[in-house]
């Protein structure tokens, strides 16, 4: 028995003693936005723009990003199709390409038990970033030339003001909120809530869950943009597919990064051209570490289903080589290297899953070390997990 713990002993050593290797394609003075990486999270959450800026640097792709169905409707029998047909009550395609918005989350909302196969999960989001804030202005203003009312609301909408008229000089960002929407499957529900964010009735908010403790974070989408017109034809995202959050939060003086990132099936059936089972994607993660401070990065995986297909196609890129739950990574510039740990707290060995290092930066002028690390992924149903970047 003691022999065998000293070999074992042995191979971790070995293991983290021979480092995996990146070099560094460039040496630019680092953005903006890579260096608030670098600041208290506390300075972060009180700048919304800024909080969106480190947001957005989230880089997301999936295998499906083309869509080529434009409506989506209830699933209620003949009846769906009739009133998609002739009433056209249905979710109209505002893009045929999956897209990425950030914001920061205004209210929340879930249902608090499952009608017919539909149990949202929801967030509506304002935009700080004029990007984002441009193309929800185009949303509005195709919900405004189709000018459908709500028949189950009391209230009226005035398609001859604000936000169907707006004054470009004088925007109030709150009246152009995007409504971003999801059903999770049934079965992983509570696994979410509990390992992701607020899914269960009586679950509470987003301040009393441990990944988030903010009412009002800030958080990337990518997934389908639509108008509702099962209503007033107003814009959302449904489903999203992705979504992460940089937690920051008022009072937390560490500089410590920690990031959370959730891929979801769309759990209802209505939506089965715009949202196919497994999830395949990867997902393009941003740091910066000081060149004199030590560089870790802790991996924690979460809420998940079986993996599904071999992911290893989907970058050229030098994949990292898992070989214990902790390992070297070295970023070798032409002066000097950096040595990065990466450590799993549950490593999981499987072909659905894979990291690398890209688009590495060496500013010389403030010693830092930018760049992507990116992971590829292809899972059933759900996959969620916890990144943090830190000393």
């Amino acid at each position: 028995m003691k022999t065998l713990l000293l070999k074992l002993l042995f191979l971790l050593i070995v293991s983290l003693a021979t480092a995996q290797t990146y070099n560094i394609e460039s040496y630019q003075k680092t953005s903006s936005a890579f260096l608030y990486l670098l600041s208290s999270n506390d300075f972060i959450s009180k700048n919304d723009t800024i909080n969106e800026m480190i947001v957005d640097l989230v880089q997301p792709q999936l295998s499906d990003s083309l869509i080529y169905r434009k409506k989506q409707h209830h699933k209620l029998g003949p009846m769906g199709w009739l009133i998609s047909t002739f009433g056209n009550f249905n979710w109209r395609a505002f893009s045929m390409k999956k897209e990425k918005v950030v914001g920061t989350v205004v209210r929340i909302s879930r249902s608090g038990e499952e009608q017919f196969t539909e149990y949202d999960v929801n967030f509506d989001i304002n935009f700080h970033l004029k990007k984002y804030l441009n193309r929800v202005f185009e949303m509005y203003d195709r919900q405004g030339k189709i000018k459908r009312q709500d028949f189950t609301s009391k209230r009226k909408i005035d398609f001859n003001a604000s936000p169907f008229v707006r004054d470009t000089n004088n925007i109030d960002i709150r009246s152009y909120r995007l409504h971003c929407e999801l059903t999770p499957q049934r079965e992983y529900r509570a696994i979410m809530n509990y390992l992701f964010l607020p899914t269960l009735p009586g679950a509470g908010g987003l301040k009393q869950h441990s990944n988030l403790e903010n009412d009002n974070p800030t958080v990337g989408f990518y997934g389908v943009l639509c108008l509702d017109c099962n209503h007033s034809c107003h814009p959302e995202m449904h489903p999203y597919e992705w979504m992460w959050w940089l937690k920051a939060n008022e009072g937390d003086m560490g500089s410590k990064k920690e990031w959370h990132f959730g891929l979801f099936n769309e759990g209802s059936n209505r939506m089965k051209k715009w949202s196919k089972n497994p999830k395949s994607g990867k997902i393009k993660v941003p740091f910066a570490f000081s060149i004199d401070k030590n560089a870790k990065i802790e991996i924690q995986h979460g809420a998940m289903n079986e993996f599904s297909e071999d992911v290893s196609s989907f970058t050229n890129a030098e994949k990292i080589k898992l070989q214990a739950t902790s390992m070297n990574i070295e970023l070798r510039s032409k002066d000097f290297n950096k040595n990065v740990e990466l450590s799993f707290k549950n490593p999981i060995n499987t072909k659905g899953l894979c990291y690398w290092f890209s688009d590495l930066n060496y500013d010389d002028e403030n010693k830092i070390i930018s760049g992507y690390f990116n992971y590829a992924i292809s899972a059933k149903d759900l996959y969620s997990c916890k990144i943090v970047f830190g000393e």
